[in-house]
């Protein structure tokens, strides 16, 4: 007799065939891999690298509070009756505003592969499938993909979390019970962030035609991603807050849903009070009111785009358009001194925003570098709630040594991932390859990313709180070290960005990975906590003057003792042979 396994199966594997269930496995590959051919040479990252690069910043964080709510910890610090509801709430807000921010921008990174484009519309419109039945498969396609965001970037946090909180007590039924109701609440923060993004583009899609909507979602993208981001440096003020809360909430906490999805987490353990049970009121409504709106402009929407997909162009958008052009001839003026490093600045600055594999890795690293650095502001005004005396804890002033160290190593790590590998005969025929200007070139990409956010962010902020000097002085050590550390990422660099094959594993990769975890603690960690004692005493920053010469000049020595057959341009990495050949008798 057949089992009723063996009749599920059988009409799963019938109904898997189907063509709806075909569209939609087609949309949500499409969404993954984006549109770009399937052929092209570079990074393929599959699904399962790019779902635990979105669960890695939940467990980095929740391993990093080991510290917190340790035993041995709190007894060594006199805590031996913490309250861990109340003590996890600042965390948990934490939490749940990362959950927001990561699934909102992998929304916001796969706008446009949400959409069909003109590709799927010459192959999906000659076909007898009706275009309701492609709306339906792309909607289930985004169903599907939300819910799988939100599970997965919150999966690590949903265990470790509550197991790293209930360290403290004793019953299992105490974890079972915390980690369920977190485990409800950021997922649900996951969902609307995702479907706050998608109701956007619904918005927009149904108000705007093709052509306005293509440009105009660039910046509402960039809006979305300015939001999210403040979303995230909430972290470190607003539990306090809402732990202050009188009777009912104030008025700008019902506009930030993050408080609405704490303020339900808090009710269903039953430790809400009046201000945060009014705010947990809100947020199944805010969820389903949110949905509701994308997918009801999303329908609206999607007929009238789909039918016109063939009049777009699908030139990409310019990220320094027309309106730059006194900054590009700026940078070629002051910066660009040779034809060389023009023109492959141009080349590398547009792949780095561009291409797909490129900018998944840059918002990769950026978006970890934003968690680091909630984490440490989180830390320094938990410390110590007056502002400036937080601003000079090592806590805050490692912040921007933790984004400057993970955006120079993580640009320097995605110059190697070549682009259009079969198109670099073009390089190949027009440079010269015995003049070493490449290591020149990609220092000035990762200087002109990096040291304006140190100009224009850290002096001003720290001028404001600490007075000119201090911050005079911050700014100076931020920019010399980062300086520095560019130049020791670029020993012996001899490629033009991205058109070189893909670099060998060697025998010492595993070494050279350790090195950078050492490199981390002692520009990250050890720095801060020095300069926190030197500015003390200004004159204490005397000290970083002969580490800073010895940084400069080994790279220099070791640059100058690179044999010549070493400087010049590659465009394939061959593997280091075990044995040479003399070759004597040629």
């Amino acid at each position: 007799m057949t089992t009723p396994f063996e009749v599920l199966r059988h009409w799963w594997e019938y109904y898997r065939e189907r063509p709806f269930l075909r569209l939609s496995r087609l949309f949500v590959e499409r969404i993954f891999r984006g549109g770009g051919d399937a052929d092209v040479e570079g990074l393929d990252l599959g699904v399962g690298v790019v779902l635990t690069l979105l669960a890695l910043p939940g467990g980095f964080v929740s391993i990093l509070l080991f510290e917190k709510y340790g035993t041995l910890l709190q007894w060594m610090r006199g805590a031996t009756n913490l309250d861990p509801f109340a003590s996890a709430i600042p965390d948990e807000y934490f939490f749940i505003t990362l959950s927001m921010a990561v699934t909102g921008g992998v929304a916001v990174w796969r706008w446009e592969s949400i959409l069909p484009d003109r590709r799927d519309f010459m192959n999906l419109a000659p076909l007898p499938i009706s275009t309701r039945s492609i709306f339906f498969a792309n909607l289930v396609a985004v169903l599907y993909l939300a819910v799988l965001i939100a599970l997965d970037v919150n999966a690590a946090s949903c265990i470790l979390f509550p197991l790293v909180v209930g360290a403290t007590q004793n019953a299992f039924l105490f974890f079972l019970r915390f980690g369920i109701v977190h485990a409800v609440g950021v997922v649900l923060a996951s969902i609307f962030a995702f479907f706050g993004v998608f109701s956007v583009l619904g918005v927009l899609m149904a108000i705007l035609p093709p052509r306005p909507f293509k440009s105009t979602s660039l910046y509402v993208r960039g809006g979305i991603i300015v939001y999210l981001v403040i979303l995230l440096a909430t972290s470190f003020a607003v539990p306090d807050l809402l732990q202050r809360l009188p009777g009912s909430a104030h008025s700008w906490t019902l506009l930030m849903p993050s408080c609405w999805f704490l303020g339900f987490c808090q009710l269903l353990r039953g430790h809400a009070d009046a201000g945060l049970a009014a705010l947990a009121r809100l947020a199944l409504p805010g969820l389903g009111a949110v949905v509701l709106i994308a997918v009801s402009s999303y329908a609206v929407g999607y007929r009238r785009h789909f039918s016109r997909i063939a009049e777009m162009s699908d030139t990409p958008s310019d990220l320094l358009g027309h309106g730059m052009q006194p900054l590009r001839n700026l940078i070629d003026a002051l910066v660009l001194r040779t034809p060389f490093q023009k023109g492959c600045f141009r080349f590398a600055w547009n792949t780095l925003f561009r291409s797909e594999a490129q900018r998944l890795v840059l918002i990769g690293v950026g978006g970890l570098s934003l968690v680091l650095a909630s984490q440490a502001a989180m830390n320094a005004f938990e410390s110590t709630k007056s502002l400036r005396k937080a601003a000079m804890t090592s806590d805050a002033l490692s912040i921007p040594f933790v984004v400057g160290f993970l955006v120079i190593l993580g640009v320097r790590a995605i110059f190697e991932i070549p682009v259009e590998l079969r198109c670099n005969w073009i390089f190949r025929l027009m440079l010269d390859s015995e003049k070493p200007e490449c290591e020149p070139l990609a220092r000035k990409v990762i200087l002109i990313l990096v040291l304006p956010w140190i100009v224009l962010l850290l002096f001003p902020i720290y001028g404001y709180l600490e007075g000119v000097a201090p911050g005079l002085l911050h700014a100076m050590l931020a920019l010399t070290w980062t300086v520095l550390l560019t130049n020791a990422v670029l020993i012996r660099f001899r490629k033009v960005p991205f058109t070189c094959s893909l670099p060998l594993f060697q025998q010492h990769s595993v070494v050279l990975l350790l090195g950078c975890v050492l490199a981390f603690f002692i520009f990250a960690v050890v720095t801060p906590q020095i300069e926190s004692w030197a500015l003390a005493d200004p004159v204490r920053m005397i000290a970083f003057i002969p580490v800073a010469a010895v940084a400069w000049y080994v790279p220099r020595y070791l640059t100058k003792r690179t044999m010549e057959i070493d400087t010049k341009l590659i465009f394939e990495e061959s593997p280091a042979r075990t044995i040479e050949v003399l070759q004597l008798g040629e």
